[in-house]
């Protein structure tokens, strides 16, 4: 190829050449490089926004379920402390003796422990199990007793709560207290054919003392 001819161009022709041939360069850049490439990123980062959108709509899902796992996990201790509260049938007669052990270890007589028969509450949730209950004991060994029931991890309810006239026996001053002690039972299913078959009396209790009548309503 012939290139004498450039040489021979006056300056300002061959500056004017140079400066189209920068031009088509610049050009042919743009086209075919800058241009796909500009687009591409415009796209890599229209996706990447997508993917950041995502990942913060699944990290507030992830701190959601983590909230609803805590909350989960506060009712299911809420749930057990509740079932704790309100045992199942089966373990009532062992409540109530425990009940009968504390007014024992306290130094408590009990002159009556008569349970009577269960009430379901109409709520259906849970039943009633009173006893009705007499003792023996100073004014401070009563007031002890009742606060260790209290205290008892299941429920206890003391009430309908009657003191007779402090005696002196055995050169001790004792007041005779009668009330009725009610445990709760959480509700169970049972077979059909074990509606038919006569409810048995808490267990547990302590006897009554020689001369207390079992049908005796408490302090005359």
């Amino acid at each position: 190829m012939n290139l004498d001819f450039i040489k021979n161009l006056p300056t300002y022709q061959k500056l004017l050449a140079l400066f189209l041939i920068n031009i088509l360069i610049v050009a042919m850049f743009f086209w075919f490089f800058y241009l796909p490439q500009n687009n591409l990123i415009a796209g890599l980062q229209t996706d990447l926004a997508k993917l950041e959108s995502e990942i913060g709509i699944q990290r507030a899902k992830v701190e959601k379920l983590e909230q609803l796992k805590k909350e989960n996990a506060e009712l299911e201790k809420q749930l057990a402390e509740k079932k704790e509260q309100l045992p199942p049938e089966g373990e009532v007669a062992s409540l109530l003796k425990q009940v009968s052990d504390l007014g024992l270890r306290v130094g408590l007589d009990f002159k009556l422990w008569k349970p009577s028969a269960k009430k379901d509450n109409p709520s259906g949730l849970y039943a009633e199990i009173p006893v009705e209950v007499e003792v023996g004991g100073g004014y401070h060994t009563t007031a002890l007793f009742f606060d260790s029931v209290s205290k008892l991890p299941r429920i206890v309810n003391i009430n309908n709560i009657k003191m007779g006239t402090p005696k002196v026996e055995r050169g001790r001053l004792v007041v005779h207290t009668a009330f009725v002690a009610t445990a709760f039972a959480a509700a169970e299913a049972k077979p059909v054919e074990d509606k038919k078959k006569p409810q048995a009396g808490a267990k547990g209790g302590p006897a009554p003392a020689k001369g207390a009548k079992a049908g005796s309503p408490g302090i005359e």
